[in-house]
């Protein structure tokens, strides 16, 4: 077995574990709460319940180390370091699982997911994820059909772009759609504005309104149709009707972004409905995610941004436990605040951003987080020149005040985000290639700015929320198939990726001595791999698969 520590790392290993163990005994923890009264005696005594050996532990905390064993009691980290070392603090009680070499990550975070959105289509949805070939996805909609059996709506929710196919790029045409599904109705949504279907869901959709197609019953085009269309299609789709069948598809929501690795998510929609499932399915102790949540509101004028205003004033800004609840205000604090990268042009009015502005000095003023969305570089110093004026009165830099997307922002307002404390998220890119005349986003730049930064998905509708998707995208320099969108000197390394998707993002979340690292205090939130993340080319991350998740010191997801 290959030795991944140096002798100074040995050394340093010896005098975690007895720190560990000493912490444990008379704090609880190395500075983290007093253990858990619910837990066995053994964590109060420091002895571990479970010791994962024989692996390559990637720590991802300040030196990014790594490890052959960990030793986790009750729902923490008890220590990191070698295998013998660890072996030794074992009793006859101590649960051994061999890694067999395999490598173990921090859980992934995930600071930029419409979650709440996700849950709705979980238990359900068919997705196209990744799938590079053209054929194969036909395929899998003929298995969901064959599934399902005769006159089932088959749905496919967003995730996808038509460019991902290597063997033929393009939108699905109606006959295949067809041949795939010839007795169910199919429905494929793209974005928020597109999507296809078979002709057996389009004779549906014309008896809800034949206005929407043309005497050849084709489509016609947006905005004629568009959402209004996309509105009625999914009217068909199987959701729950009451508490209990919310839960199950919370639960099955959780499943699937568990099976990724994923162990925490922060919610940035604000129009998606109730947490309320969510919060059932906590109170039952069957949540197996972190989820925090923005809180709800929605302001597009004066006086719904007063309104907006005075609701931060009452409201407590953090309203969460160390796994479930609300926090912050975004992905927009002002509704007609929107921008996208089609044009390098703000699309909101001076009265937007002065509304903005009202809001925001509220959230700085009351210690409220905010996650905004800012695509474009105008967007973004607007932003910065109102919160520079806010901070004057209201300092923010301990907000931890994030800029989210920043495909279009200039490495100088990077710099200057960076000056006036704000942080920021980059989303998945993964099956999106850059603005025309645009390496968007700058991930190279955003990295040697020193600016802290996390990864996030912006999944479900337009993109695959899959952590390696989106690590593979700014490590590879890649768009699906395989298609190259960053040069060499423009992507990140593969350490710089996996921080950014961990332990930065558990700083913007205001939880980095809880999660984030494996580290002797912290949760046991980790992540068990099926192949080595710091050997595998490059070119390969998006095909790694974790075998086992972990949340708390619980085994969430394992792989069959």
């Amino acid at each position: 077995m290959t030795v991944y520590y140096s002798e100074q790392k040995r050394h340093r290993t010896k005098l975690l574990s007895l720190a560990a163990l000493l912490a444990c005994l008379l704090l609880g923890g190395c500075g983290a709460p007093d253990p858990d009264p619910e837990l066995p005696s053994t964590t109060r005594d420091g002895i571990p319940s479970q010791i994962l050996h024989n692996g390559k532990v990637l720590t991802v905390d300040a030196d990014f180390w790594i490890a052959e064993a960990i030793a986790i009691s009750g729902k923490r980290i008890l220590a990191v370091g070698g295998t013998d070392e660890l072996l030794a603090m074992a009793d006859e009680n101590t649960e051994l699982v061999d890694l067999q070499g395999r490598t173990v990550i921090p859980g992934f975070i995930d600071n930029h997911l419409h979650y709440l959105r996700g849950t709705h289509a979980a238990a359900y949805e068919l997705r196209l994820h990744g799938v590079t070939s053209r054929q194969r996805a036909l395929e899998m909609i003929n298995a969901r059909a064959e599934e399902l059996g005769p006159g089932k709506w088959i749905f496919i929710i967003g995730g996808w772009r038509e460019t991902q196919f290597a063997d033929k790029p393009g939108g699905f045409t109606r006959e295949e759609l067809n041949a795939a599904a010839p007795e169910n109705p199919v429905y494929i949504q793209r974005t928020y504005g597109a999507f296809y279907l078979n002709q057996l869901a389009a004779d549906v959709l014309h008896e809800v309104n034949p206005k929407w197609f043309t005497a050849e019953g084709e489509l016609r085009p947006p905005p004629r149709t568009g959402r209004t269309v996309m509105a009625a299609a999914l009217k068909y789709f199987p959701s729950a009707t009451n508490l209990d069948g919310r839960m199950e598809e919370v639960k099955a929501f959780n499943n699937y972004l568990n099976s990724m690795g994923i162990t925490t998510v922060y919610d940035a929609g604000y129009l998606d409905g109730s947490h309320g499932p969510v919060k059932a399915v906590y109170d039952a102790g069957e949540l197996t995610l972190r989820v925090f949540y923005a809180l709800r509101y929605w302001a597009e004028t004066y006086r719904t941004s007063l309104q907006a205003a005075q609701l931060l004033e009452r409201e407590e800004p953090f309203q969460r436990d160390d796994q479930f609840g609300m926090f912050g205000i975004g992905e927009h604090v002002h509704g007609h605040v929107h921008d996208n990268t089609r044009s390098k042009e703000s699309v909101a009015s001076d009265d937007h951003f002065e509304q903005w502005a009202m809001i925001a000095e509220a959230a700085a003023k009351h210690g409220w987080y905010v996650n905004e969305h800012a695509m474009q570089d105008e967007t973004a110093r607007r932003m910065l020149d109102y919160s520079e004026e806010i901070s004057s009165r209201y300092p923010i830099t301990d907000l931890r005040w994030t800029l989210g997307h920043v495909e279009l922002v200039l490495p100088e307002t990077i710099k200057r985000a960076k000056d006036l404390g704000w942080n920021i998220s980059v989303a998945n890119g993964s099956s999106k290639m850059p603005a025309k005349d645009f390496v968007s986003p700058q991930i190279r730049a955003i990295e040697d700015s020193g600016i802290l930064w996390g990864l996030g998905s912006d999944g479900t509708i337009v993109a695959t929320y899959n952590p390696f998707h989106t690590i593979w995208g700014y490590t590879a320099g890649k768009v699906f198939p395989d298609v190259i969108k960053f040069q060499p000197d423009q992507v990140i390394t593969r350490e710089e990726a996996l921080i950014a998707h961990t332990r930065s993002n558990a700083y913007i979340l205001q939880m980095e001595d809880k999660i984030g690292t494996l580290e002797a205090g912290k949760y046991a939130d980790l992540v068990v791999l099926d192949r080595d993340y710091m050997t595998i080319p490059v070119g390969d991350i998006y095909q790694i698969q974790p075998v086992m998740t972990m949340l708390a010191g619980e085994v969430v997801y394992q792989a069959e």
